[in-house]
């Protein structure tokens, strides 16, 4: 269920709950084969209907996948 407050509030208004690859390449600025390379080896949580070559991504899910991916920067020891 989406945290209120966790700073995704306007990317929520925005997209809707089910995202194309299009639209997920829009909000991460990604190149589409991207996105679509990502979904293949599992980085970017998809579905796929059987039969179909369409991949569906879940907002929520690439919420999910930006908030467990976060970069912390590094402490450089002392000198």
């Amino acid at each position: 269920m989406a945290e209120s407050n966790d700073g995704f509030e306007n990317v929520r208004v925005q997209y809707p709950p089910i995202l194309t690859t299009a639209q997920v390449a829009e909000l991460l600025d990604l190149n589409t084969r991207t996105v679509l390379t990502m979904a293949k080896d599992g980085r970017l949580p998809a579905s796929r209907l059987e039969g179909s070559r369409k991949f569906h991504f879940l907002l929520e899910d690439v919420i999910d996948t930006l908030k467990s991916n976060r970069v912390t920067p590094e402490s450089t020891p002392s000198a």
